[in-house]
């Protein structure tokens, strides 16, 4: 049997009680259903549908960086290596080298991370380059 909506005389409201507050019926569930599928069905054609937030933007220092390419991503089989360039609270810039690691199927990839400050950018890079020469 067809749900039916309810009347339009014939809404929730309190009738013996004026204190008591609406229920919600059914009839409105359905009505709130019916919206919810239709607009998911609108967010669904979008091609980002996930980007699409109320009242949320992407942060400006997340874009900026994307736009600057102070980020690098090497995949190397099933490790992947993040370079990113990040500030402090007080604007100073370091960087973070992420090494993410696949476990296996069903389990949660193990990650590690290194930070480098501008003053130990240099002797962190010359060991790097010593030990690189080092392999081949």
């Amino acid at each position: 049997m067809p749900l039916e909506p309810m009347q339009k005389d014939r809404e929730s409201r309190p009738l013996s009680n004026p204190g008591r507050e609406p229920f919600t019926t059914i009839d409105d569930l359905t009505q709130k259903a019916e919206e919810l599928a239709s607009g998911l069905q609108k967010l669904g054609k979008y091609k980002h549908p996930l980007d699409i937030r109320k009242g949320v933007r992407k942060r400006k220092e997340v874009s900026d960086m994307a736009e600057r390419e102070e980020n690098r991503t090497i995949k190397a089989g099933a490790k992947t290596y993040f370079f990113d360039i990040k500030n402090t609270k007080e604007g100073k810039p370091f960087l973070v080298i992420t090494e993410s690691r696949f476990k296996g199927e069903g389990k949660e990839r193990e990650r590690a991370s290194v930070i480098v400050f501008p003053e130990n950018a240099e002797e962190f890079s010359q060991a790097v380059a010593e030990m690189i020469g080092r392999l081949g």
